[in-house]
């Protein structure tokens, strides 16, 4: 049945869009606003699949194509009826500028500036090795966690020292962390214990939510069961990280943020029991009947933030804690380091929009600027789209119930396939594995001796029941595989694997109940794609569209919307 992809597409397309520089030569005309092949190609590189033309022929380029003029009709309607004055429009637009913003600043200022060299990697990699044993002290201040260093190094017991000041869950426990690896730490502790030995107390390390001390009681050689490329993905992100953090660091001081930790004390030792996760994701806990922070009136007034111009005070703070998620506000198990954590949240949320415009002024930056103009075209269009068509389309039960009568038939779950992998390093060992394989060798004795992949061994080198699409890289492999057969080694991007199937788990029918809501959206899109089209008829009157198939051809389309798997249900 014919997909609905001019409602959805035209709108999902400037989700997708980036900005950048790109090529010049223009395949269509809207108006006075152009689509350039550059511009082409990208929505082509990063529209879902399922808007994707079926072929890479003139024919598909200018399906795309229409999708893309599509937009752009959409947005001078928008414009020109006056969504962007609009109240509502004006008020989130302003809110989700800031937001927009705020990741713009960290994609020009941290992640373009990172980069990872091979022998960085390898060093990150070696350093993997090591396991310590540890302890830690957290303050929110860096001047009290200098003097608490003093005074353990002038002797002070670490753990005694760790129950009187530290915010860390841990405090009750002396600050003991126990054993941790090079690969699950806060890279602040890593970086540290790079260049500490057993018995080093380090200096004040700045993290996200104040200031730790660390001590090495102990450090001994272990395998990883990571490998170079996972270290060299950890590597960037911790970079990343840094240097975030040290631009917030230093925004913080310019701002002269203070954080002050008798009244941290006093919020946390009020606190509310903390609530069970599973009461909140099934709904017994809300906002409504949520325990509440409630401390003493006597404690209302007292200072608990300070910066620039602004403070808060405990009863800022109650009222704050209320409009946190229930899943995010500070819990007595994560120690009063999560109270410090729900300050500097709050100071980001409120201060950095700003900061980051009037002082940084990234929105100067022509690709910054690009794609926020971009971003607020996106949510015009799916203004005028909500108003002019959304509204206009009702599915009814009575048709959903028809349309899986029907259907039956076609709805089918797809096939699944319960499956197991062995991934070595190199294809003599994949070659060696596979003959013990075929000749009868138990499937997980050869995982538990062989695979190199830890999370695999430990369930015997099954992965279970999954239909095509879950692990795209053994995909083609497993589904042609017959019951019980064993495969060639196959090169992954992770190795060489050697893999089998268990069983095979045919289409199914699948149940009103469960078909009841993506019937609902088909029956909704189909509606959709019909209202649209009508109305596009007529926003397109008046406005000049040419194309020019000439640079169309030029452009390339490397991607296509793939055949539906068998056994997916239509």
């Amino acid at each position: 049945m014919k997909k609905a992809i001019l409602c959805a597409a035209a709108l999902s397309l400037l989700l997708s869009l980036g900005c950048g520089k790109k090529e010049d030569k223009v395949v269509a005309k809207v108006g006075d606003r152009t689509i350039t092949i550059g511009e082409f190609e990208k929505a082509a590189e990063a529209m879902e699949e399922k808007y994707l033309p079926a072929a890479a022929d003139l024919a598909g380029k200018k399906a795309l194509l229409e999708i893309m003029i599509d937009k752009e009709v959409m947005a001078i309607k928008a414009l020109t009826a006056g969504y962007d004055k609009e109240k509502g429009f004006v008020n989130f637009w302003e809110r989700y500028k800031g937001q927009y913003l705020v990741a713009a600043m960290e994609n020009e200022l941290v992640v373009k500036k990172v980069t990872v060299t091979d022998a960085e990697i390898k060093n990150y990699f070696d350093k993997m090795h090591n396991e310590y044993s540890l302890s830690q002290i957290v303050l929110a201040d860096e001047n009290e966690a200098r003097a608490v260093r003093e005074q353990l190094l002038g002797g002070a017991d670490f753990a005694e020292m760790a129950r009187k000041y530290s915010l860390s869950p841990d405090a009750g426990d002396g600050g003991f962390i126990g054993p941790s690896n090079i690969g699950e730490m806060f890279h602040w502790i890593e970086e540290a214990l790079f260049s500490m030995k057993e018995g080093d107390v380090s200096q004040p390390l700045a993290t996200s939510t104040g200031y730790a001390l660390i001590k090495v009681h102990r450090v001994r050689t272990i395998t990883p069961d990571k490998d170079l490329e996972w270290a060299g993905r950890r590597l960037r992100a911790i970079k990343e990280k840094q240097l975030l953090m040290e631009l917030k660091k230093r925004i913080e001081k310019e701002v002269g943020l203070v954080i002050y930790k008798d009244a941290v004390d006093i919020v946390y030792s009020n606190l509310p029991p903390d609530i069970d996760f599973g009461d909140i994701v099934e709904g017994r806990v809300t906002y409504e009947n949520a325990p509440k922070l409630e401390v003493p009136e006597q404690y209302h007034q007292m200072l608990m933030a300070q910066f620039a111009d602004s403070s808060y005070t405990i009863k800022d703070y109650m009222r704050i804690y209320e409009t946190i998620a229930l899943p995010d506000r500070p819990r007595r198990e994560r120690g009063k380091e999560h109270v410090v954590e729900s300050i500097h949240r709050r100071l980001w949320d409120h201060v950095l929009p700003t900061y980051v415009q009037e002082k940084l002024k990234i929105q100067n930056v022509p690709e910054v600027a690009k794609g926020l103009e971009e971003k607020r075209e996106m949510f015009l269009v799916y203004s005028l789209y909500n108003d002019q068509v959304g509204k206009e389309v009702v599915v009814s039960d009575p048709e959903i119930r028809q349309y899986y009568d029907e259907h039956q038939a076609e709805l089918l779950t797809q096939e699944q396939r319960d499956f197991g992998v062995i991934l070595v390093g190199s294809k003599d060992k994949a070659e060696e594995v596979a003959r013990l394989a075929k000749r009868g060798d138990n499937w997980a004795k050869l995982a538990v001796k062989y695979s190199e992949d830890p999370s695999v061994k430990d369930n015997g080198g099954r992965i279970g029941l999954f239909p095509r699409g879950r692990y795209v890289d053994y995909d083609a492999t497993v589904f042609s595989l017959r019951k019980g057969e064993i495969s060639e080694p196959v090169q992954v991007p992770r190795g060489w694997a050697i893999v089998t199937v268990f069983e095979i788990k045919a289409p199914e029918a699948v149940s009103f109940e469960n078909a009841a809501q993506s019937i609902r959206t088909k029956l909704s899109e189909e509606r959709s794609e019909k209202i649209l089209k009508e109305k596009l008829k007529n926003w397109r009157k008046g406005i000049d569209i040419a194309i020019d198939e000439g640079n169309l051809n030029k452009a390339s389309l490397k991607r296509t919307r793939p055949a539906a798997p068998p056994g997916a249900a239509q």
